[in-house]
């Protein structure tokens, strides 16, 4: 068993059209913990196969930043976004549009001529900000209720923890309020303890913890031994095993997220929520996005 900190990270989308297709790759392949596939060249492949299969969720995170003249052939164009409601679209005094939107948008409603429009962010467009959080999966189910953002998380159904890819073991993030050993008890020292019957003297917050999780990574591994495959051992993993999670979302929308899981406009967040949260604030504020 691995024991790691919560943390979070923004993710910078690069520019132009394959700044798009390496942001969708980069989530994508979060679910599946399958990034050391990403190489040069790969991000297009990925995003084609994608759109073919019908999986269109993680064109999402491909965020589309357009620029065209609202007068002739092209004043369709600022309704159109206008009245979608997964896009911003906004216009300057001289007749400019700025549309905010992404690839799924444009993929979903045959709008991908539109992407001769493409263009870096200027201030006009509102911004659109991936962020990825490596947390507990205790954590994702509260980030996950923001709906409205986009969502790639890793798959337990698929990631199989006794695989040498992973150590053959769980990760655990550890909780704020958890003050984590250097050295980790055993299952056999565990066993050991209970058959002598004193398994349980003297015992802290901390060496229940300890227990619970040694025990749910024992039996996650021998079932998995049994031939259980990743989607049913699943089923016993703890709230506090370890998933890394990627969020893209309107600057607008982070706000809401920070008005609930940083500032607790709404009530008291969760200690390891908003550990994060403040953190992600904090950035935001550094680049000038809020």
């Amino acid at each position: 068993m691995r024991l790691i900190k919560p943390s979070v990270e923004i993710i910078e989308q690069g520019s132009g059209l394959e700044g798009i297709y390496k942001q969708i790759e980069q989530a994508g392949r979060n679910c599946y913990q399958s990034s050391h596939l990403i190489k040069e060249g790969s991000a297009k492949p990925f995003v084609d196969r994608m759109i073919e299969s019908g999986h269109h969720a993680m064109l999402e995170h491909g965020t589309v930043y357009l620029l065209f003249a609202n007068t002739g052939d092209d004043s369709m164009y600022y309704q159109q976004y206008a009245e979608n409601p997964y896009s911003k679209a906004r216009y300057d005094s001289l007749g400019y549009v700025y549309v905010t939107t992404n690839l799924r948008v444009l993929v979903e409603n045959e709008w991908m001529d539109d992407l001769k429009y493409v263009c870096d962010p200027t201030p006009i467009h509102e911004r659109r900000v991936t962020a990825r959080f490596t947390t507990q999966i205790a954590i994702t189910r509260e980030f996950n209720r923001h709906r409205v953002n986009s969502i790639a998380e890793e798959s337990t159904r698929y990631c199989n923890y006794s695989k040498d890819k992973y150590g053959n073991e769980i990760t655990i993030n550890v909780p704020t309020w958890v003050d984590a050993p250097s050295e980790l008890p055993t299952f056999e020292d565990l066993v050991r303890g209970i058959e002598f019957g004193d398994y349980h003297k003297d015992w802290c917050a901390l060496d229940w913890w300890l227990m619970a999780n040694v025990f749910c990574e024992k039996a996650y591994l021998e079932l998995t031994k049994l031939g259980w495959p990743a989607q049913q051992a699943r089923t016993i993993l703890p709230l506090d095993t370890n998933t890394t999670l990627v969020h893209t979302a309107f600057v607008s929308d982070w706000n809401h997220f920070f008005d609930l899981r940083s500032r607790g406009t709404t009530g008291k967040p969760h200690p390891d929520a908003q550990f994060l949260a403040v953190q992600l604030e904090r950035m935001f504020t550094e680049r000038g996005y809020i």
